[in-house]
């Protein structure tokens, strides 16, 4: 049986080859990987801004309805100056 010398080298050629296509599928896949992470990061923050931009606009409305609501609290106090008022008129028969 004849042995060629380059006989052997094909078969580590082979293997060298796939293992170098196996880093760089590796490598795509990690980029691939960092990719999606950013851009669900950047989706992330800008649901996050959006959020803190309505809570601001909600804070507001409520300190606007407070500010509507503020008499209706001062009327339990009017009505009580009022019995008072007239519970002496409400005794006389």
């Amino acid at each position: 049986m004849l042995v060629t010398p380059g006989a052997a080298a094909p078969t580590v050629r082979s293997a060298l080859s796939s293992a170098s296509v196996r880093w760089k599928l590796g490598w795509c896949a990690g980029g691939a990987v960092v990719v999606v992470s950013a851009g669900l990061l950047l989706t992330i923050i800008g649901y996050a801004r959006r959020i803190a931009r309505q809570a601001d606009e909600i804070t507001a409305a409520l300190e606007g309805t407070r500010q509507n609501t503020a008499p209706l609290f001062d009327l339990v106090g009017v009505n009580r100056h009022l019995e008072r008022i007239l519970a002496p008129s409400e005794e006389k028969p």
